[in-house]
């Protein structure tokens, strides 16, 4: 893994480019990460990817932000 001294800056802050070595190296660490992971925050996710998906369907596939 390779990390560069600059980086994008957001409002939350800066963010690191990391460069990975291979596909595999990567996989590694998403899985690392996705584990630590907090259980209530994958279900949270879950619940509102849910609400958009019904927003979306109960707007015929058009615009459904106000829906939400």
């Amino acid at each position: 893994m390779h990390s560069l001294n600059r980086g994008k800056y957001t409002k939350q802050g800066m963010h690191l480019l990391i460069y990975y070595e291979d596909v595999d190296e990567l996989r590694e660490r998403l899985i690392s990460v996705w584990c630590e992971l907090d259980q209530s925050v994958v279900n949270h996710a879950i619940d509102e990817w849910r609400r958009c998906l019904t927003a979306c369907v109960d707007a015929d596939d058009g615009h459904f932000e106000h829906y939400l």
